[in-house]
Parts: C-alpha cells; structure tokens; sequence
C-alpha cells in the first residue's frame, strides 16, 4: 500500500469515527430531526377509511378514533404528517399517503387528550349582554391513554356513564369537541417541554366552530335536534332580553355551539315546516295513556304541562303504551333523559301533540 493510500483510508477511518461519535451522541439525530409546526385533532367514524378534521356526523352509538397528528417539516424543507391515522383529510384536503409517517424518533412526545366544554352546563342570563360570559375550557381526560390513536369519547367530563346507561338503555348521543397537545421534552429537563404543540383551543370557539374537530351523534327521525344537543350548555335568557338573544342563541344551536329550551324547540319545528301556533294539543292520561305507533304516539312528540314541555324518546314501561314509566328530554337547567313520573307528577291529565302533523283520537 503506498502512502498516499495509507493517508486516503486514515482519513476514511478518521470520518467513520468522528460519524459514529456523532451518531452516539445524538448530534445527528438532532441536527436531522423535523421542524414541528402544528398539531390537528382526526376524527375517524368506524366504517370509514379516512380520518378528517373538523366535524364528523354520525348516528347515535357508532364508534369513532381520535387521532393526533403531528405537523412537521423535514430536513429538505418538506413537510410531514405524524400520526397513526392510514389515510388524512386536513381542512378538507386529504394529505398524499407518501407524506403520512408513523413516529420512529428516539425521543417519544407526550400526547394529552382534552374535551372542550362550556365552562358551565347552565347558564342564566339577564341581560343580553351576559352571553359574552359564556366561554369554553379545555378539560384534561387523565383517564384516556396517552397515545396517538385512542377510541372517542362522548361522555362529558362531569357526567358518571355507569348511572346513565342504567337510567336510559339508550346508544350514547349528542356533542363533543376535542383537543390535543403534543409535547416534547430534551434530554436536559423531564419537567418543562422544550416544544408544546396545540390543536384548535376552546378560546377559538365560537368563531372557529365549522372546522373545530367536533363529533356529533344523532339519534334518528324526530330525535335528531334534541338529541344532538347533549353534552352542550344550555343558556336560558331574562323574558325581557329575549328579543335582543333570540337570534345569537338561534345561532348557536344550529352550530352546537350552545341551545336554550326555546331555539331547540323552534329548530325541531322549523324543520317540520311548523309554527309552535300549529300544533294541535290533545289531553291524555298517562294512567291510560295512547298507544306507541306511527300513527299515534312516536319518539319526538311533545307533552306539556303549564310551561313545562318534554319531549317523547322511547318505551320503556307498559309495552306499547305510553305511560310514566316511558322516557323523555328534559331541558331544565340542563338536558336530561328523564323517566315522565319525574317530571309529570300527581294525577290529572297532560297535553300531547305530534311534532309533525295533526294526533289521532287517544286509544282507549
């Protein structure tokens, strides 16, 4: 070997070593390691192939996934998608395939789960300026898995799932809305994050409420407005400041933002191109009460009493017949599923009308 061969491959050992020591030391790792840029909320409903941001529809009971998605770009300036998620429509764009990356870094991040709620499942307002107290937080689920793709949740944070699946029997329905950070901790601190990322914050709603990721699950037919505003706070407004309310509360129930007992009530009737002065009321007696049937009484009807109204769900007593024992919404200080001996107590009859046209006689 002469000695300029002996100079060319000392200096390739000498390259391979500095190489290594840089590879052992994480230099590399860090210098090739991607600009982080943003962090997205996926929902992906069960049956689906695609996993999108925003808000998804489905029917009440139907599973869906949360998955977190990490933006980034990578060394060459390109950028990436991190996440668990097969394929991926952000902001209605689905992501090319080649740019989706499963996370295979040394460093692992920490993914935290939110729902974001109103800060109070009731809110009484006198003065149509106190809407501007209502906000949304941000409520850490510990109890879900810290992992990129975890099953969605409906159950809002306060409410106890064993007590109500005992109570109703019904798929789980209504609204939710989610938020993840993604954070990243150096080798110098377990404590402080050296980067944190957030998904769409409650402090964007309710400006950013059509692409916030939201799943709403619906129960069918008669059901589905009500239904669909579970898990939502209900605002209720001063008679006097109604009027000036009326509209931004007409608003917000349209976009699951928010409802009150009248907006829910007029969206239910405006889809069934009826006035609230187009109903017919019939007197019932829950002791003898109609039959259950499409032609009689069905899910989404209304009962009333003075003020009081609810509104009609399933049979769960005598069957086939309407009586106490069946369930109904109830929109008092917040929207409960509610048996009828809850709510219309003591003997005398109830009023009765269909949401959709005129009721038949009461059965005997």
């Amino acid at each position: 070997m002469t000695s300029q061969q002996k100079i060319f491959w000392s200096i390739v050992a000498l390259v391979v070593l500095l190489v290594g020591a840089l590879m052992l030391s994480g230099g590399v790792d860090r210098q090739l390691a991607p600009e982080l840029v943003a962090a997205w909320v996926a929902l992906q409903p069960a049956g689906s192939q695609l996993a999108q941001t925003g808000r998804i529809e489905i029917p009440a009971g139907t599973e869906f996934e949360l998955h977190a998605v990490l933006e980034a770009r990578d060394w060459s300036g390109k950028k990436v998608y991190f996440t668990e998620a097969d394929r991926l429509v952000i902001e209605g764009e689905e992501i090319p395939t080649e740019l989706l990356r499963r996370w295979s870094r040394s460093q692992a991040p920490r993914i935290l789960w939110f729902t974001v709620e109103g800060l109070s499942p009731f809110l009484a307002v006198e003065e149509v300026e106190g809407l501007e107290e209502f906000r949304f937080r941000e409520v850490f689920r510990s109890d879900w898995a810290r992992a990129w793709s975890i099953p969605g949740d409906l159950q809002p944070s306060a409410e106890r799932q064993e007590v109500r699946d005992m109570v109703t029997g019904l798929p789980r329905f209504g609204t939710q809305r989610f938020h993840v950070r993604i954070e990243m901790y150096g080798p110098k601190s377990s404590i402080t994050p050296e980067v944190r990322l957030r998904s769409p914050q409650a402090t964007e709603l309710p400006d950013r409420v059509k692409d916030f990721p939201t799943a709403i699950a619906s129960l069918p037919g008669g059901l589905e407005v009500p239904s669909q505003v579970f898990g939502l706070s209900q605002i209720e407004v001063a008679p006097e400041a109604l009027g000036a309310a009326a509209e931004v509360l007409a608003e917000w129930t349209r976009n699951r933002v928010a409802f009150s007992r009248l907006t829910v009530l007029r969206e239910m009737l405006d889809r069934s191109g009826l006035t609230y002065e187009d109903l017919e009321w019939t007197d019932v007696d829950l002791e003898e009460g109609p039959a259950w049937s499409p032609t009689a009484v069905e899910p989404g009807d209304f009962l009333r009493v003075g003020e009081r109204i609810a509104i009609l769900v399933a049979d769960r007593g005598e069957a086939g017949i309407l009586d106490r024992s069946d369930l109904c919404f109830d929109f008092i200080k917040g929207a409960r599923v509610r048996p009828l001996n809850e709510i219309f107590v003591g003997e005398g009859l109830v009023e009765w009308a269909r949401q959709t046209s005129s009721p038949s006689p009461p059965s005997d």
